[in-house]
């Protein structure tokens, strides 16, 4: 979430001539303030580009998810800017105002509250400013502006209309979904934190991640934009498809419920359509089937497992589907999920503990007969013209593997059936079939068409190639000094310890090894440390990645000035290693991300790290060569590298001391 502070500059008077330093006022109570409730932003200081600075000072105060206003003194452009605010925003603008001093409130804003600040000593009111920004965060207050009070009927400005994502964020995402990188994707929802257009760009990254199966950072991407005061309908969409998936993965109740707590927010919004609605019922119909296996699936018997299924939850979920479907009937999707219910439900009819579960049990099966055939043609219908208006590969291998669903549940040659599911599902897809495959167990645990679904799984399980297990993965992280360039005060990495270094690598590198795992190491490529870690893994058979901030020309013109020796070794690597991933099209940062707190180097290892996390790795660990000062030569070295990797709290650390290093060997090693 992001703040912008509209205040005085500088040191300024009262009426009455009383000097107030505003930049003190800044740094001891507004800038801690923020911070201890996690605001990033800033004031108009902010905007480093050239342009029309009151456009982008509009934007800003419109933007930011919370305003605070200095109204010390009567200081023009605060009040102006203020009025802005408050004629385009409902909430979350907080007035401060220092004492004692001459100027009074403005007439317009007598009624209004603000949090008071001693002048001569502002940061004893952190405490108290900290807690009004959490209070007004939180607050269901329906506004806090004087103009929205008066004239309730007055729209709220959509800022979604004025952000605009910059085009070469747009390029860098692309390049990151082309490359199909999980970490790529987490380091740009990390550098987007306080950005101005950073609401528009979460989305698009989470939606990048969903697609690449990173559910946990989809989470954390779509839970910063629902968290910024946005109860928008696809971030609740979204995060209730994922809590779902994630409860079933990690079998957590709790995230069930979440995701019914999202699918509920999504539908209390009044600007949710109908398309949307059908989606989120038909998300509840789901998570209402997943309660309703867990009723039966645990029975060993057939006869148990019928008699648990008959349950109020199976018809409730069957008429969650058949409603969701009638929200849009073009949504083929819980169209089906409802046929699929309901033609078990009428098997499960002709057992009697349908009449012992259901007072109306005639009337109820009478009900579901009639609503199943009517439902049959239109859903065929509209799984046609799914197929039919299919955009790309994936939505059409869905439609036609409905297609292939809805014969099972009507065709009376099973031939046809199978044949459908041939057709439909490819041969290496597996995670179609596995989706496929697992109704039809449902069905055939419930002794329902169970005879078919069982040849089907029979005749195309050997049809789709199954991946092979990978191997458990162990992901090493290597950071060190570089090696001491001429005329370095204090040594720490002179060239005539090049071997002993190579065998302090050597030695911690074997002991990452592991005849039961693959290990793969990730490092830069600076002359030192990482090109004697590179050249290392070569000899072991350690296959290891070149992870470069910028393109290879540039890298090595940066980098490696004189040191020409070093610089042949990095180009025989980058042409012999395993690999080079390239996190930059050019040199520094990209233009959307220009900001003075950052720097291509630190970047670098952030991405590194992303990419370590999402790796799907069993282990991390991170080995480095490094002197213990907290601050380095310069910025994105192994100092940043190891706090952001301790940090990270799930990462062994290996440290190689340049103390021992530069020790004398003794005999024998």
């Amino acid at each position: 979430m992001r703040a912008f502070i509209i205040r005085p500059f500088g040191q300024k008077t009262d009426a009455a001539g009383m000097i107030i330093d505003f930049e003190a006022v800044h740094a001891k109570l507004i800038e801690p303030a923020l911070k201890a409730v996690g605001l990033d932003g800033g004031t108009t200081g902010q905007i480093i580009e050239a342009g029309n600075i009151r456009e982008d000072i509009f934007a800003l105060i419109i933007e930011a998810d919370l305003v605070v206003a200095d109204v010390t003194i009567h200081n023009a452009n605060v009040f102006y800017e203020l009025g802005v605010r408050h004629a385009l925003r409902k909430r979350c603008s907080v007035l401060i105002k220092g004492k004692p001093v001459t100027d009074d409130i403005p007439f317009d804003l007598l009624t209004d509250r603000y949090q008071t600040y001693e002048i001569t000593n502002p940061g004893a009111a952190v405490p108290n400013l900290t807690a009004t920004l959490q209070a007004t965060l939180a607050s269901f207050r329906e506004t806090d502006s004087p103009i929205f009070k008066m004239l309730p009927r007055l729209p709220e400005t959509n800022t979604d209309a004025i952000q605009v994502v910059p085009t070469d964020f747009t390029e860098e995402l692309g390049r990151a979904r082309a490359a199909k990188s999980p970490g790529w994707l987490r380091l740009l929802a990390e550098d987007s934190k306080g950005l101005r257009f950073e609401l528009p760009v979460l989305r698009l990254i989470a939606q990048a991640q969903f697609e690449l199966k990173d559910y946990e950072g989809a989470r954390q991407s779509w839970e910063r934009v629902r968290y910024s005061g946005a109860n928008e309908v696809m971030a609740n969409l979204a995060l209730a498809n994922i809590y779902q998936r994630q409860s079933e993965k990690l079998n957590q109740p709790a995230l069930l419920e979440a995701s019914n707590q999202a699918i509920s927010r999504a539908l209390s919004n009044d600007g949710i359509n109908s398309r949307l609605q059908s989606e989120a019922q038909g998300l509840k119909g789901r998570n209402l089937k997943a309660l309703w296996r867990r009723e039966f699936q645990s029975h060993e018997s057939l006869a148990d497992r019928r008699q648990a299924a008959i349950s109020s939850r199976l018809l409730d979920t069957y008429e969650v589907y058949r409603d969701a479907y009638l929200f849009d009937l073009n949504g083929y999707w819980p169209g089906l999920a409802a046929l699929q219910q309901g033609v078990i439900a009428l098997e499960l009819a002709a057992d009697e503990a349908w009449a012992d579960t259901f007072d109306d049990a005639e009337q109820r099966k009478g009900e579901l007969t009639h609503q199943i055939a009517d439902l049959r043609p239109i859903v065929t219908q509209a799984v046609e013209n799914a197929i039919s208006r299919a955009l790309n590969d994936e939505d059409r291998i869905w439609a036609k593997i409905s297609a292939a669903d809805l014969r099972f549940l009507g065709d009376q040659r099973p031939a046809r059936v199978i044949r459908a599911y041939r057709d439909a599902i490819p041969s290496d897809n597996a995670f179609a079939w596995d989706a496929a495959k697992g109704q039809l167990r449902l069905f055939s645990s419930l002794g329902v068409k169970a005879e078919l679904a069982d040849k089907i799984v029979r005749e195309i399980d050997p049809l789709v190639a199954v991946p092979n297990p990978e191997p458990r993965l162990h992901i090493v992280i290597f950071a060190g000094h570089q090696i001491d360039q001429p005329g370095r005060e204090q040594s720490r990495f002179p060239a005539e310890r090049e071997e002993r270094a190579r065998m302090l690598i050597r030695q911690r590198l074997e002991l990452a090894r592991d005849a039961t795992v693959r290990v793969a190491l990730l490092a830069s490529a600076a002359p030192g440390a990482d090109i004697i870690c590179h050249e290392v893994c070569r000899e072991l058979g350690i296959e290891s990645t070149l992870c470069l901030p910028m393109p290879k020309e540039d890298y090595a013109r940066s980098v490696f000035g004189e040191l020409d020796g070093w610089r042949s070794r990095f180009l025989a690597l980058s042409a012999l290693s395993d690999g080079v991933l390239t996190l930059s099209d050019q040199v520094g940062l990209p233009r959307w991300l220009q900001r003075p707190d950052l720097n291509p180097w630190e970047r670098g290892n952030r991405w590194v790290l992303q990419m370590a996390k999402t790796s799907g790795a069993a282990k991390m660990t991170l080995i480095a060569l490094w002197d213990g000062k907290t601050a380095g030569d310069g910025p994105g070295g192994t100092a940043h590298m190891v706090k952001i990797a301790r940090d990270a709290g799930n990462i062994d650390i290996m440290i190689i001391e340049t103390a021992e290093l530069l020790r004398e060997p003794t005999a024998g090693g």
